[in-house]
């Protein structure tokens, strides 16, 4: 089986209500699917791909006690993201493409000894309202202020997102899926590993984030939200001079020779990459 959405990674999207309602009919469909992990109100599935060995990914996971208007705020929220998530090394936005869109880096840490990724997206994203659904969406492309980091392998998403369905006034299911390739020359059992013991770890993570969001945001520019306000969008305009050609085989070649693919599972605390303050 093959996921039935191709973006055009490494072009500038302006996208449509079709591409957004594409990646949800993909999220909540069944079809194709195999779960590797299902428990305590979550559930992973992965699913073969013709773009990438790495399977794709998706999770689902219901929150009795997180709207979805709050959980689309702590997911858009840069500034706080840089406090809760502990993996991230560093996140922020080149551009703004349109309204809904712009254009980012985010790098990681990789538990060692594995490199470091970072990746270079476009995000694009349609609220559809208060306590309605929200979708977020992004695909890597090359902007020129961003070329490839010594140190660091490049990643390439070629389609990932978010889907946020509230179940109530202050409830919500939420939807992640990626299509990506982390680059490299990683072993099998790494994203064996990563679905079933990384993935639900994050989720945890993620719903004590929300937990504390409110009282942070509070503190730290309570009104300024240009996710729900473009007004406030305050970075620079696209300039298509900017984009360079992306090359995903080339990008993968590249970042392909290293040593990876000899790492050993009992070499890599993987247990321990998220940590649950």
């Amino acid at each position: 089986m093959k996921i039935n959405i191709v973006m055009k990674v490494g072009e500038i999207t302006l996208f449509e209500e079709k591409d957004f309602l594409d990646f949800k009919n993909e999220c909540i469909s069944d079809e194709g699917w195999t779960i590797c992990y299902d428990k305590s109100s979550s559930r992973v599935s992965t699913k073969k791909n013709s773009l990438s060995a790495f399977d794709v990914v998706r999770v689902q996971s219901d929150f009795s006690d997180i709207s979805a208007d709050l959980l689309y705020d702590v997911i858009h929220d840069g500034q706080y993201r840089s406090i809760w998530d502990t993996n991230m090394l560093e996140g922020y936005e080149l551009c703004a493409v349109l309204h809904n869109s712009d254009i980012g880096y985010y790098s990681m840490k990789s538990p060692a000894p594995f490199k470091n990724r970072d990746f270079v997206t476009q995000r694009a994203w349609f609220d559809y309202g208060r306590n309605q659904e929200k979708i977020i969406i992004n695909h890597s492309v090359n902007h020129l202020r961003e070329p490839p980091r010594k140190n660091f392998v490049r990643g390439i998403s070629y389609l990932t997102g978010y889907l946020i369905i509230p179940t109530g006034p202050s409830s919500c299911r939420f939807y992640y899926m990626t299509q990506s390739d982390p680059g490299g020359n990683l072993p099998a059992w790494v994203v064996n590993k990563a679905s079933k013991v990384l993935v639900p770890k994050i989720i945890k993570k993620l719903a004590k984030a929300c937990s504390k969001y409110d009282k942070w945001k509070a503190k730290n520019q309570p009104s300024y939200k240009p996710w729900l306000y473009p007004e406030q969008m305050n970075v620079e305009k696209f300039n298509q001079g900017d984009i360079g050609k992306f090359d995903a085989k080339e990008t993968l070649t590249t970042s392909a020779n290293n040593d990876e693919g000899a790492i050993q599972e009992n070499a890599v605390e993987v247990d321990n990459y998220v940590r649950e303050d």
